[in-house]
């Protein structure tokens, strides 16, 4: 049971959503997609390949951190702690039924109810993002949705275990294959909606104050950035790379290749290949799919880090993908600095969105300056006593600035 301090750290940060409603399911009538792939996965130095928001599709970028409601973080708590109780009652209303047909029903309808949530959390997110990448709305109230978003996937992944695990009361009761299949559609969709910054705030392993997040939009797509104590934490998703009705074009060609002992996450497995090239010369990353919905995931533990990548099989692309990164890993690529009095700010950069370390000194006695950072007038954080602050790199020229008790120094970055 989490600490009663962590627990109330954790509602800060979420806002309610809407409660489970029951409904029909019915698979998407799949198509043929012609889209072009586009080079969304880039190259990084001495890690693994990261996927990207395409450069001339970035209408949104900024520094942000979240905001405290405690009036929305009480309703948060109201919505998950009924999630818990409708979880309860559907173990116990499971329990006392008796038949194949009733159990089945209230399997059913329980699945539907988490498919429609699922959706509906799915377009709160699709909305916010487009929302900010047009202006509406503020990094901060995008982030809190973002937030929100996380922490009912999260909780509704919780549900559907307990739907997955509930046969385990009943030995003579099994669930068929398509139910089978429509879980781990619905488990597909809720994993790419949950992300490694969100579960951080979840766990009430940071405040509001002491977190900044870089913050990138597209009309359909996002990127958020942070940095810990010793990993830069990394989640990006591309709804452009994602089309759900299209024919999923790994199972499509294990099919009619005629080969039996083809399989298609080793054909999933060959793509991903292609564009973690860095990745897969140093280790097979694991692969699972998630019933038929096209969704694929890879998992890898790399020497520097962890990447998990979520493929589609209408596209190809990876259309989600979390990325850890240990910090004393990353290879600079570029160095700027600059003297001002007696403070000097050394600004070494690792690549565009990625980690940047700023360091601060007496010019005079070498000593570390704790002073507070700016890029471009944004805060960002401030050295500390070590002299040292990683923080996010943002596109193009920008310009730090470290302000201290000395004076202040800026370091002017040009685009790469």
């Amino acid at each position: 049971m989490r600490a009663p301090h962590a627990l109330l750290v954790a509602l800060l940060f979420v806002t309610a959503a809407a409660h489970p409603v029951a409904g029909t399911h019915s698979t998407p009538e799949r198509t043929e997609t012609t889209a072009t792939p586009l080079p969304d996965v880039v190259t990084v130095e001495n890690t693994a390949s990261q996927l990207s928001l395409p450069a001339d599709e970035v209408r949104q970028t900024g520094y942000n951190s979240t905001g405290v409601d405690v009036g929305s973080a009480t309703e948060a708590w109201s919505a998950q702690h009924q999630h818990r109780q409708d979880a309860l009652a559907f173990e116990e209303r499971f329990r006392r039924s008796g038949g194949r047909e009733a159990r089945t029903r209230l399997v059913t309808n329980r699945l539907a109810a988490i498919e429609a949530q699922e959706e509906a959390l799915d377009e709160r997110q699709d909305r916010a993002i487009a929302r900010y990448a047009r202006g509406e709305i503020s990094a901060a109230s995008f982030l809190r949705t973002r937030l929100v978003v996380n922490a009912e996937a999260n909780e509704l992944l919780e549900t559907l275990d307990r739907v997955q695990s509930a046969p385990d009361t009943a030995p003579d009761y099994s669930l068929n294959e398509s139910t089978t299949s429509r879980l781990r559609d619905v488990e597909g969709e809720l994993r790419t909606l949950t992300g490694p910054v969100g579960n951080q705030l979840q766990s009430g392993e940071t405040t509001a104050t002491d977190r900044r997040f870089y913050v990138e939009a597209s009309e359909n797509g996002y990127m958020l950035a942070t940095v810990t104590d010793d990993d830069y934490v990394r989640e990006t998703r591309l709804d452009g790379a994602r089309d759900a009705t299209a024919y999923d074009r790994f199972l499509s060609e294990a099919v009619n290749d005629g080969d039996p002992e083809t399989d298609r996450l080793n054909i999933a497995d060959n793509r991903a290949a292609s564009l973690y090239p860095w990745l897969y010369e140093r280790q097979r990353p694991s692969f699972t799919y998630y019933g038929m919905s096209g969704i694929y995931k890879l998992t890898a533990d790399h020497p520097n880090g962890e990447l998990t990548a979520y493929l589609d099989g209408g596209t190809t692309e990876v259309f989600y993908e979390e990325q850890f990164r240990d910090l004393s890993d990353v290879r600079t690529t570029a160095t700027a600095s600059n003297v001002d009095g007696t403070l000097a700010v050394t600004v070494r950069q690792s690549g565009e969105t990625g980690p940047l370390l700023v360091t601060a000194s007496n010019n005079e006695t070498s000593a570390s300056v704790d002073g507070t950072v700016t890029i471009d007038g944004q805060p960002v954080g401030t050295t500390g006593s070590d002299g040292v602050l990683w923080t996010i790199e943002p596109r193009g020229g920008y310009t730090v600035t470290v302000s201290s008790d000395s004076g202040d120094t800026s370091v002017v970055v040009p685009a790469s």
